[in-house]
């Protein structure tokens, strides 16, 4: 892909939401920093949420795109860019039901050089309790979905999000097809943003004690479905990309070790072990060459090059 500068007066900014069951007075913050980054240009996807009367009371029906059911992450993200580029967005900021931004993100995300590249795919802000925080701009490989500023021809050269994923590691697959198709990765350290992974547990002994170092004693507990697909996902997402990764450990050692930190969730741990095994030997299974829709989409990609 050819590099050049973009006439960024003529970017139109719109923000994605995908909501299931939140915390509506959270939602109401979100929607409320969202609003002084992008104003009435923002879109909520619900994915079958059990108070989506609270939702649209809080927002209005409007701003809400709803599935009828919970379709996964990746198909409410899907839905809700191919709404927005009918509308003619260049491009979209994607959020969490749970995240909340500063008041300024996407004005200084604006204000970076990389924003009027052509050849600029993500935009990523920052989260809290990070070390990487107040770094400058470093180029990514992989950046999480939410606080994103995606460029909508990223998202449709790199065939979107994967609906099949479901939920887990569909922003690092997304990730490795836009840089497939060319386009670069960035993430502003100096933006952060309020982001909740889970449910927090803070456990710092057990967590030493395990081996565990990660977010200083805090830790996200899940439900046994989505520790299904975290584990399962994991290894499909590392088997198609295994340049893109690099796992020099060997997949299903990696995972297994990774099951110590279940000892730290709440109960039944029974059922989310179990939960984990079964993603792992569903993930061990999988084969991308065997794989229609995903060969179809890496298909498009190399299209576009």
């Amino acid at each position: 892909m050819d590099n050049y500068e973009l006439d960024s007066n003529s970017e139109q900014v719109a923000a994605l939401i995908v909501t299931y069951n939140p915390d509506v007075e959270l939602l109401k913050k979100n929607i409320k920093a969202t609003s002084a980054n992008v104003g009435d240009n923002y879109l909520i996807v619900d994915n079958g949420s059990k108070n989506l009367i609270e939702i649209l009371n809080a927002v209005g029906k409007e701003h809400v795109l709803n599935l009828n059911g919970n379709k996964g992450i990746a198909a409410a993200q899907n839905a809700g860019f191919r709404r927005l580029q009918t509308q003619s967005y260049d491009w979209v900021l994607l959020l969490d039901q749970d995240s909340v931004i500063p008041l300024d993100l996407v004005s200084r995300m604006e204000a970076m050089p990389q924003f009027s590249l052509s050849d600029t795919g993500i935009i990523a802000a920052a989260f809290d309790n990070h070390s990487y925080v107040n770094q400058g701009i470093i180029e990514k490989k992989n950046v999480i979905a939410s606080g994103g500023l995606i460029k909508v021809n990223a998202w449709s050269e790199s065939g979107g999000m994967d609906d099949d994923l479901f939920i887990d590691f569909v922003d690092f697959d997304f990730d490795a097809r836009v840089l497939a198709a060319g386009y670069k990765i960035y993430q502003n350290t100096d933006i952060v943003m309020q982001h909740e992974i889970g449910d927090t547990i803070y456990a710092p002994i057990r967590g030493h004690l395990l081996h565990l170092g990660a977010y200083h004693g805090y830790f996200s507990d899940h439900s046994p479905m989505r520790i299904y697909y975290f584990y399962k996902n994991f290894i499909i997402v590392h088997r198609r990309y295994p340049d893109y990764f690099d796992e020099r450990k060997g997949l299903f050692r990696l995972s297994v070790s990774r099951l110590r930190e279940i000892f730290l969730y709440r109960r039944p741990r029974g059922k989310k072990f179990l939960a984990a095994f079964k993603g792992i030997k569903d993930g061990i299974r999988y084969d991308p060459k065997k794989d229609t829709r995903f060969q179809g989409m890496m298909r498009k990609v190399n299209e576009k090059n």
